[in-house]
């Protein structure tokens, strides 16, 4: 039977496994300065105890701590935690209300064990905590060492105990483990050695042998920047025309095509939601790491679950006009992700992540007049070195609505 990870202060602990576990001393570097505990009160007056952690989100206005989707919300009372106290490793503990808590709809609705996850709001910004990752392909999780950290019920309260397992198994939404975990360590953080950092790949929820942790996916964090006011709509205005805009019309993109649809082109100012889009990242390192880039999505706000894509194969040199394709696609894969630069100018550039070579290029030419079709040419371009900077017909000025 699959047990919840959390658990009463009184209740029996649920070892999968021989007990490797180790304590974690000191507590205050990182990773795990940015594991915290949580005391977690229910309606009725019940305490329990889990474990959460902080992710790296730049550019929202509030700390994000992760956590299980149970943590947050008591599915048999059908009600949010009436209060969470959480604490980190060396600061003073926080205590928030239901209004600075979140769980998934689709665990409110059903309890659906594939979208166990949570969000606990905490006062002030803060740029600190985890690298994660929401698109690690598949391939890449096959047999992986993956580590657990949290506070389990069976130890002192207040010590962090640390684990590691690989990982047997994988679906869409989970990831199966033979980790030694019991309960209290709902909400810890399931992480692996990937890209050069510690980065999170799923959220410990479920005690059996093996474990499982429902996943990182895009659309946890689409939500998670949506509940923080942080998914906003942006606009791009090429550096190169600076009265033209990326343009996007999904109209009839509502599944996927292998060879991607719609349009995307240029569009005269002003910006409307054919020309307004969610951008929003889908891989992050930690907070702790110099690179100034990251992989992110851009979704239509016309034409939700429509996401920009890039075709440029053959392509292997730069062209004058641009070559490739730039289109639409209906949900995402390594096609429409982009590593975000930020350029030396203040403009951002979009490097595609299945062609690393190759940017969004914009030619606006022509572009003078707002026209229901929209006009110009957006394409792609290639540079033999990725790492110079973006040419004005590869950059784009940011516009926050």
């Amino acid at each position: 039977m699959e047990l919840p990870a959390v658990r009463g202060l009184s209740l029996l602990e649920s070892v999968s496994g021989k007990d490797t576990r180790v304590p974690v001393d000191p507590m205050t570097s990182p990773p795990y300065k940015w594991i915290c505990s949580l005391l977690i009160e229910s309606a009725r007056g019940e305490r329990f105890i889990g474990s959460g952690f902080k992710i790296h989100l730049p550019d929202v206005d509030r700390t994000a701590v992760v956590t299980s989707g149970h943590c947050t919300y008591m599915y048999e009372e059908r009600t949010y935690a009436t209060k969470i106290t959480v604490t980190f490793p060396g600061r003073r503990a926080v205590t928030v209300g239901p209004n600075d808590i979140y769980a998934s709809p689709e665990y409110i609705n059903t309890g659906d064990k594939d979208h166990d996850y949570g969000l606990i709001l905490l006062p002030g910004t803060s740029d600190d905590g985890f690298g994660w990752s929401a698109i690690i392909p598949d391939e890449e999780l096959n047999n992986r060492t993956v580590i657990n950290c949290g506070y389990p019920a069976d130890r002192p309260i207040g010590t962090m105990w640390i684990t590691d397992g690989v990982i047997t198994s994988h679906t869409a939404n989970r990831i199966y483990y033979k980790n030694v975990t019991v309960g209290g360590q709902s909400g810890s953080p399931f992480y692996t050695w990937y890209g050069g950092y510690w980065t999170v790949l799923a959220v410990h929820s479920y005690g059996r042998c093996p474990n499982f942790a429902p996943r990182f996916t895009r659309e946890m964090i689409s939500r998670f920047l949506e509940r923080m006011n942080g998914l906003r709509k942006k606009s791009l205005r090429s550096v190169a025309f600076p009265h033209v805009y990326l343009r996007c019309d999904g109209t009839g993109v509502t599944r996927w095509e292998r060879p991607g649809s719609g349009t995307v082109n240029c569009q005269y100012k002003p910006p409307s939601l054919w020309e307004s889009f969610y951008i929003y990242p889908v891989e992050m390192a930690p907070s702790l790491a110099s690179q100034t880039t990251y992989k992110v999505v851009i979704e239509s706000a016309q034409f939700r679950h429509v996401f920009i894509r890039m075709d440029s194969q053959g392509m292997n040199h730069s062209m004058g006009p641009g070559g490739g394709e730039v289109n639409c696609q209906f949900t995402v894969s390594p096609w429409e992700f982009f590593y975000l630069r930020r350029e030396t100018n203040g403009s951002y550039s979009f490097r595609n992540v299945q062609f690393p070579h190759c940017y969004i290029r914009l030619d606006g030419r022509g572009v003078d007049s707002c026209l229901e079709p929209g006009g110009g040419i957006v394409n792609c371009q290639y540079y033999d070195d990725p790492s110079i900077p973006a040419s004005t017909w590869e950059s784009f000025h940011l516009e926050v609505h």
